[in-house]
């Protein structure tokens, strides 16, 4: 009886991770299998790399709750800070 060496070797493909929140590629693992004299290499697993969301920094929700209140100004509507920075948050975390 022959024995078989396994070795697993990570020969993947790393996805680059942007900061835009971008859907990962593919992530593939390969394992080496050496056996009388012979190498053979074979996907073992594919799987779909996690999408991680930013949340929006205080720099962004700052200007965006000051977008908001000047324009509730410019309406005339009444409200207050916490108001608008509420509302710089959702709208940010929505997208938008």
């Amino acid at each position: 009886m022959k024995k078989t060496e396994v070795k697993t070797g990570v020969k993947a493909k790393k996805a680059e991770v942007k900061a835009s929140g971008e859907a990962k590629k593919t992530t593939k693992t390969v394992k080496t299998v050496k056996s009388a004299g012979t190498t053979k290499a074979t996907a073992v697993r594919t799987r779909k790399a996690k999408v991680v969301k930013q949340e929006p920094t205080i720099e962004e929700i700052t200007m965006k709750a000051y977008e908001i209140y000047n324009q509730r100004i410019s309406r005339g509507e009444a409200g207050s800070q916490a108001d608008d920075w509420h509302k710089a948050v959702e709208l940010l975390n929505k997208g938008l």
